[in-house]
């Protein structure tokens, strides 16, 4: 079990279907790790996700350094900015606003995705 569900998020990751928020959600729920634990994982695998990615786009030419190193940038500051922000709140906060975004990003692609079915209709 701990080698098939990871197995099949890591494969909805591959695809774009966001499974960082059901990795992490793995990770809470059936491992319990604490919370900033498992978004740190999520984080180190996403990471090595990317690097993959990124491979592959400098190989078909649609690497487009200005942008990278502008998301490099804020991205950073983004990341140490709220890590001390997390420090300095109660740990349920940010646990609550991922349920939060997840439970909204899942309503925003069920709705969407119903939309286009009926439009095909």
């Amino acid at each position: 079990m701990n080698f098939v569900l990871p197995f099949l998020i890591s494969l909805l990751m591959g695809m774009g279907i966001g499974g960082g928020g059901l990795f992490i959600v793995y990770l809470t729920t059936i491992l319990s790790l604490p919370q900033t634990t498992a978004q740190g994982t999520n984080l180190i695998f996403f990471i090595i996700s990317a690097i993959s990615a990124l491979i592959i786009h400098i190989r078909k030419r649609k690497f487009y350094p200005v942008q990278a190193i502008t998301m490099i940038i804020f991205g950073i500051l983004g990341s140490y900015i709220f890590s001390h922000l997390t420090n300095m709140i109660d740990p349920d906060i940010p646990r609550a606003f991922l349920g939060c975004v997840l439970i909204l990003g899942g309503g925003v692609s069920i709705f969407s995705a119903i939309k286009s079915f009926f439009k095909r209709q």
